[in-house]
């Protein structure tokens, strides 16, 4: 058990490290990884909870509203979307010379 929870241990302070603003840390008791934002305004004051350190991370960043664990922004363009905008761009009526 001391083994287990020394790992543990390790395995929150990396977890910390990757979410600035909140607390993380592992719970010797239950055996999972705990996170609570450090304000209010980052995750509604909530507690988040995960059996491994990836589920707490998904957990915080779908809370925070941002990407998951190996997943892409969702707003962030593509590089050949970028420039197939530039590409195409329009302007409005009547601008042109």
């Amino acid at each position: 058990m001391t083994y287990e929870v020394s790992e543990g241990k390790a395995a929150a302070r990396e977890l910390a490290a990757r979410l600035p603003g909140w607390s993380v840390w592992y719970g010797q008791h239950t055996g999972r990884f705990w996170a609570m934002p450090r304000s209010v305004a980052q995750g509604g004051g909530r507690l988040v909870e995960g059996e491994t350190p990836e589920q707490l991370e998904d957990a915080v960043r779908r809370l925070a509203g941002g990407p998951r664990q190996g997943e892409q922004p969702q707003d962030a363009p593509r590089a050949d979307q970028t420039q197939m905008d530039a590409q195409y761009r329009r302007e409005p009526v009547g601008t042109r010379n």
